[in-house]
């Protein structure tokens, strides 16, 4: 049975995250990720995304998207849909790979953009897959800080503007990121 519309989705920023029911993972390898940013690629294209910042989990996906009036809920059900098909296909499995509707927080101020971005960018450390944000090769973050090859659907310039131009800028955003995944020491 299909969920019901969610009703009018504003234009906006959004932090957009789904997870995978219970145990399943949403991703079981890197095949399976490059599927995924394959379909995000033509969902920022066909449904207009601008996508600032992204992190492929296990069990869950974040975004950090811009999207225009009542085109988020179409390339959603688009993304998640033809992802969950073609996972399902390959991994011989049947049923829902979401556990739940994806979820949404508008993003409202330049602040909430950049604690958002910090948070996805630090998933996979808080999650112990690596030890730095620049690491984890299934996030934005390491293109974003230039540590890494961008991906090619990832907008991030908002982001690098907010800490200002060249090497100076670059380097305000990856002490703004890295300093946060930093164990605290208690004296």
């Amino acid at each position: 049975m299909s969920r019901c519309a969610r009703g009018t989705v504003e234009a906006g920023e959004y932090h957009v995250y789904t997870r995978s029911p219970g145990r399943v993972p949403f991703f079981r390898d890197d095949f399976d990720r490059t599927d995924f940013c394959v379909r995000l690629h033509k969902t920022v294209v066909k449904f207009h995304w601008r996508c600032m910042a992204f992190a492929l989990m296990t069990s869950h996906y974040h975004l950090i998207l811009e999207v225009e009036e009542n085109r988020l809920q179409p390339g959603m059900k688009w993304l998640n849909g033809t992802y969950a098909q073609r996972f399902n296909k390959r991994h011989e499995r049947w049923g829902h790979l979401c556990g739940s509707r994806y979820s949404l927080v508008p993003i409202e101020s330049r602040r909430q953009r950049l604690r958002a971005i910090r948070y996805v960018a630090l998933n996979p450390v808080r999650a112990d897959m690596v030890e730095r944000p620049q690491d984890w090769p299934w996030s934005s973050y390491p293109g974003t800080a230039g540590c890494a090859k961008p991906f090619p659907f990832v907008d991030d310039r908002p982001i690098r503007e907010s800490f200002g131009d060249g090497e100076d800028g670059l380097e305000l955003l990856r002490v703004f990121v890295e300093e946060a995944a930093e164990p605290v020491t208690k004296s």
